[in-house]
């Protein structure tokens, strides 16, 4: 299975996250998943990738020219792909992807698992997405939901387009017993 994981990249992310992150990257390299992931080595995304190929996994990026320009590239992993703009980049990572995992992040991983879900809801496609809950970090977006909800933005059934996990065994798991 392709799990495309979104994170953020900071070199400021806090040691939970970005052991979680580790251990997420462990897990899908247990398990013989293909990690695809936005192709940083700094933050959650660095965190990730390294974890996954000291475990024997394969990682695949998708990243910005710009960002190899920058030299934040990942340079250890098993390819990375260079595209030009963030909506390729954001393409390139969906159409890689049997299922997402979204761990802590800022705007841009937001703006990633949002639009996941938008596309979800336009039935674009049917995979899982989850929510890697470290520390709470996705509680305050879960009950944003639910207001949406409640206020009529969003069909209770649309609750049902993203899981939420508590570690990141439970976050593959919920991918593999998704898949069609």
């Amino acid at each position: 299975m392709r799990i495309t994981v979104f994170a953020g990249s900071s070199r400021r992310s806090a040691e939970r996250h970005l052991e979680a992150a580790r251990e997420l990257g462990r897990e899908i390299a247990r398990r013989g998943h293909l990690l695809v992931y936005g192709g940083g080595r700094t933050g959650l995304m660095g965190a990730l990738a390294d974890a996954a190929l000291e475990a024997g996994g394969s990682v695949h990026g998708v990243i910005l020219r710009e960002f190899i320009e920058q030299d934040v590239h990942h340079l250890g992993i098993e390819e990375l792909y260079t595209v030009d703009d963030m909506r390729d980049r954001k393409a390139g990572l969906d159409e890689r992807a049997d299922a997402f995992i979204t761990l802590p992040g800022g705007f841009g991983t937001f703006e990633e698992m949002t639009e996941i879900l938008s596309f979800r809801k336009l039935r674009l496609h049917h995979r899982p997405l989850v929510l890697l809950n470290t520390d709470g970090f996705y509680d305050s977006f879960v009950a944003q939901v639910e207001r949406a909800v409640k206020d009529g933005f969003e069909k209770p059934a649309h609750r049902d387009f993203f899981r939420v996990a508590p570690d990141p065994v439970a976050a593959v798991e919920l991918c593999e017993g998704d898949v069609p």
